[in-house]
């Protein structure tokens, strides 16, 4: 596809949206540089239009001019990716470092990117949630430049690298004890999600994400009636859209928050629910922990309830 057809598709899609040019390209270019690639006199490579079209919304349904080096760049951050939703960390530093090597100093995106897996990779290896705020921060405003406050970042346009970072470091204010700062970000990027236009497949990963690790925070501080409001969202949208990973973890949290509030037989069917989704999807790990610890910390009678089901057929 021409240059300019690509130039053009920005342009159209950035005044349909009714965003600037300072606010479409602000930490990816410079403004002169998007206007050229909406006039057609520059040709931007795969990852600054991905993050152009993440920002406006849009689908990236002609990015086939792709060069043999940006596709061998889309293979490996595919097989990252899968392996981090896996949990498998085997193999991904080898990964981080072969896609390390096909990029350049000046490509920021891809750069944000690596940097970010490798942060991901620390902290489940060897935690340090300080030491990863920082880092995860940092990672930040290499698109969202330093002196720029959080509202004002989750105020702005956001690619889904930017999403991701933002719900890692509300994750880790959780584990730091800082739960209000994790909370206000994730009730920024629900707020971004419900009135920005979104790419639904993208919408679909991203948005579960925020409801799951929202309800966490939640939880802990015993809001339980949202903590099931949010819940029971993430709920309908893994079954509207044949997606799993997160759908037990929203039962599970749904029903330790339905329990909280002594509705007994309703949290019961919930995790009930939750444990045979997890045994149906092979998560052995998970069905023992929530075992362990309704037995230590809830009802003893769930625990057994669930224990019965250990070896449903």
């Amino acid at each position: 596809m021409a240059v300019y057809e690509i130039g053009n598709y920005i342009h159209d899609m950035r005044i349909e949206r009714g965003y600037s040019q300072e606010e479409l390209c602000f930490g990816i270019c410079s403004v002169g540089n998007l206007s050229k690639i909406e006039n057609g006199t520059r040709m931007p490579n795969r990852k600054t239009v991905e993050a152009f079209t993440q920002r406006l919304g849009c689908r990236e349904a002609f990015l086939q001019y792709s060069s043999r080096e940006e596709m061998e760049q889309v293979e490996i951050c595919s097989q990252i990716v899968q392996k981090i939703t896996n949990y498998d960390y085997e193999g991904l530093e080898k990964l981080i470092d072969k896609f390390e090597s096909t990029i350049t100093k000046e490509d920021i995106l891809n750069s944000q990117y690596c940097r970010f897996t490798r942060i991901i990779l620390q902290q489940e290896t060897h935690p340090d949630w300080e030491q990863g705020i920082r880092e995860l921060e940092e990672t930040l405003r290499m698109t969202k430049p330093d002196g720029i406050g959080m509202k004002k970042i989750l105020k702005g346009l956001l690619t889904y690298n930017e999403i991701v970072i933002l719900i890692n470091i509300a994750r880790g204010y959780r584990k730091l004890g800082r739960r209000e700062e994790g909370i206000e970000i994730l009730y920024g990027l629900k707020r971004y999600m419900d009135t920005h236009i979104i790419d639904q497949t993208e919408k679909v990963q991203k948005y579960p994400m925020i409801l799951f690790n929202l309800s966490n925070m939640l939880l802990d501080k015993k809001q339980y009636a949202d903590v099931i409001g949010l819940c029971d969202q993430g709920i309908a949208m893994s079954k509207e859209n044949n997606r799993f990973c997160l759908f037990p973890k929203f039962l599970i949290n749904k029903g330790l928050a339905l329990l909280a509030q002594q509705e007994e037989e309703q949290a019961k069917e919930s995790l009930l629910r939750g444990y045979c989704a997890f045994y149906a999807l092979g998560n052995e790990r998970q069905c023992e922990r929530l075992r362990v610890y309704l037995k230590e910390t809830w009802l003893d009678t769930i625990s057994s309830t669930l224990s019965g089901h250990q070896n449903m057929p």
